[in-house]
């Protein structure tokens, strides 16, 4: 799979607001063409999360534009309200199947995923449809980032998985900047939400939510080492003082802060803690500095939020640092300390909150 961006999937938001552009508007009415259909059921190329007790219902798969070809073709594009119930079906129903391997389930909802928006893209859909269906995107891509962090390359590719969720990311908030200063991000947004909420599906199941501030956090946190997102700090204290907190390299105050997060932007910061767990030890050989005294493995643990004893202590000697095994201690040593080893596994924190929810579960809640 390249890592290349696709020029068809790149979203053209900074055109959204020229209002007297003509584009081309979709009238297929179900979520997948019936062209595609046809052709599918034919090759026998229907996925397994495709297949039901009556026989089949297909979803419009991603497809990449070859030189010659014609996207922009209203039978085959699906309007708003269509890709609306299609986000709504493929995140609160499909995801509900237990049957699936989590990283089957994940390459299904991303290929759908990116159909979505590569309508959304053709079309050219004004920005206030366009964060309603962007903002459950991000959720999706920061919840299974997380879930699959550990998984294979063969299975997941965090790369490309980060890739798309900053796609989507930049589209959303490039999107509320075009509301903001066309006065329209409250009643627009209100308005589309209310269509979302009067779906056809079990009142028992969550509704999609859209938060802008959730993703504002989220964007600070999924670009840690970078300043240009701070700028944009709005309501957004608790993810700008975690931000800083890491450029003043204040690492325990990193580590605390973050308990107050919600599971979302929990999950966005521990995807982090490898390379500030890294960098805290690297700072602690310094400040630390002894051929005698140490630190107590327990007492790292809790700082910078190891899982475990095995999992302080073996970290800390992935970096060269001597444990005292009478002392259950860590002799901190600036000459010893390899700054040169690769960085260490991501492992999950046992305490993200992530990890018992299902992916309906993140999707309903504000910030």
């Amino acid at each position: 799979m390249s890592n290349t961006r696709d020029l068809n999937e790149t979203p053209l938001h900074k055109n959204n607001n020229i209002v007297n552009e003509i584009c081309t508007k979709g009238i297929c009415m179900e979520m997948c063409p019936s062209e595609e259909v046809i052709l599918r059921v034919k090759e026998k190329m229907v996925h397994v999360l495709e297949l039901t007790r009556s026989g089949h219902k297909l979803v419009k798969c991603y497809c990449r534009s070859a030189a010659n070809s014609n996207m922009a073709v209203p039978q085959l594009l699906r309007p708003f309200r269509v890709l609306s119930d299609t986000v709504h079906y493929l995140l609160l129903e499909i995801s509900n199947r237990s049957n699936i391997k989590m990283s089957v389930m994940y390459d299904f909802l991303d290929d759908r995923l990116r159909a979505v928006r590569q309508d959304m893209t053709i079309q050219r859909l004004p920005p206030e449809e366009c964060v309603v269906l962007l903002e459950p995107m991000i959720r999706f891509y920061i919840y299974y980032g997380y879930r699959l962090c550990d998984h294979p390359i063969s299975e997941f590719d965090p790369v490309l998985n980060k890739k798309y969720l900053l796609e989507c990311m930049k589209w959303f908030l490039n999107c509320c900047d075009v509301l903001q200063n066309t006065d329209k991000v409250e009643d627009d947004v209100d308005t589309i939400l209310t269509h979302f909420n009067s779906l056809d599906i079990s009142k028992t199941r969550p509704e999609l939510s859209c938060d802008r501030i959730l993703v504002e956090s989220l964007y600070i946190l999924c670009n840690l080492d970078s300043i240009h997102p701070l700028y944009r700090v709005s309501a957004l204290k608790l993810a700008y003082n975690i931000a800083i907190a890491n450029m003043k390299c204040n690492f325990i105050k990193i580590f605390k802060l973050s308990r107050k997060l919600c599971p979302l932007t929990f999950s966005a910061l521990c995807l982090h803690h490898p390379m500030i767990q890294r960098r805290a030890l690297q700072a602690m050989s310094f400040a630390y500095n002894s051929q005698h005294l140490t630190v107590p493995v327990e007492v790292l643990k809790q700082w910078l939020a190891f899982n475990s004893y095995e999992e302080a202590r073996s970290t800390c000697m992935h970096y060269g640092l001597k444990v005292v095994k009478e002392k259950h201690g860590v002799c901190f040593n600036k000459h010893t300390f390899k700054v040169d080893v690769e960085q260490h596994q991501l492992t999950k924190y046992y305490q993200a909150k992530i990890l018992q929810l299902k992916l309906e579960d993140v999707l309903s809640y504000t910030v």
